[in-house]
């Protein structure tokens, strides 16, 4: 649980006012008051350098104190180590803001004192004294028939006082509602840009493995065709290399003239065929040019070295290559 130091001054408001009537606690010099954290509520809609907690806490000068509760409005500027107390209550928030105004008007034209908030105190845990209205009503018994007008001013002025507090901290609510909801649309809209780069820099990356991989692949195959090309040269023939195109498709056992062959079909229409009795007796050729379809291909034709295209010319192959 996170428990904060808090300042309380003798003469703010909340030790002449707040403490004395909802609390019965009153403190003859400046205080420090420590609070265990039951509810962060996050910073203040009208002032930025003031936040609120809901705490719990006891009397520092009793050592017999109980345990309160209360709602805590706290200051702290940027110099400041540890907060004070503006004001704390334990109803509801507009409900205590308004006796709050009422209370320090009243004490300040000399209509109320801490003593008589003490004494009040029973009055409000009762809930006679809970609010403007009550803390008037109580007052107005004991107002010398010589003060009553002023009085009368003092309170009226009080009722205005709360009603433009009330008013002005709902329009602060509000501000810092939309404020809020900008904050949030703002971060949804960051989070969905993040979120697409990060998908970005995936494919991106997915790709570059891919390209990496191809290049890789067509590194082995540049080898092997000049393996072939040793091996076909040895036997008075040559490698011929086709040019690049798409393999689009690649039929398996077909019969072309009068043999069983594997034939590939290509992206310019073009067929190409190979008689596997004799040229893929393993199937191997056949499985990788299944494994290329879709992909920019070259395919080999060993012709005779004195009778070039004799055999390429004709739509036979010998092999396949993958190319970038």
């Amino acid at each position: 649980m996170e428990t904060y130091n808090v300042r309380v001054l003798k003469s703010a408001h909340a030790n002449l006012d707040s403490l004395p009537l909802r609390f019965g606690i009153h403190f003859k010099a400046d205080q420090v008051l420590v609070l265990f954290v039951v509810k962060e509520m996050g910073v203040d809609p009208q002032f930025r350098d003031r936040f609120h907690v809901e705490a719990k806490f006891k009397n520092p000068t009793n050592p017999d104190s109980k345990e309160f509760f209360g709602h805590f409005v706290l200051e702290q500027g940027p110099r400041d180590r540890d907060p004070s107390l503006v004001t704390v209550w334990r109803n509801d928030r507009d409900t205590e803001w308004g006796l709050s105004s009422t209370m320090t008007n009243l004490r300040k034209d000399g209509f109320l004192t801490v003593e008589q908030l003490l004494e009040m105190h029973p009055l409000y845990i009762a809930g006679e004294v809970v609010d403007s209205a009550g803390l008037v009503k109580h007052l107005s018994v004991n107002i010398a028939k010589k003060d009553i007008a002023r009085f009368e001013d003092v309170a009226a002025k009080a009722r205005a006082d709360t009603t433009l507090a009330i008013k002005n901290l709902e329009r602060a609510r509000e501000e810092l509602e939309i404020e809020r909801n900008k904050a949030e649309k703002m971060k949804a809209l960051a989070s969905e840009a993040i979120e697409a780069v990060s998908k970005h820099e995936e494919k991106i990356a997915m790709q570059q493995s891919e390209i990496d991989s191809l290049k890789a692949k067509v590194k082995e195959d540049e080898a092997r065709y000049k393996v072939e090309m040793a091996v076909a040269s040895r036997g008075g023939s040559v490698a011929t290399l086709s040019s690049p195109d798409t393999l689009t498709a690649v039929r398996e056992s077909e019969m072309v003239r009068g043999s069983l062959c594997t034939v590939l079909i290509m992206g310019d229409g073009r067929t190409l065929h190979m008689k596997t009795s004799t040229f893929d007796k393993d199937g191997s050729i056949t499985r990788k040019a299944k494994g290329l379809i879709g992909s920019r291909v070259r395919t080999t034709c060993w012709d005779p070295i004195g009778a070039p295209g004799k055999w390429s010319s004709q739509g036979y192959f010998r092999n396949i290559y993958l190319v970038a």
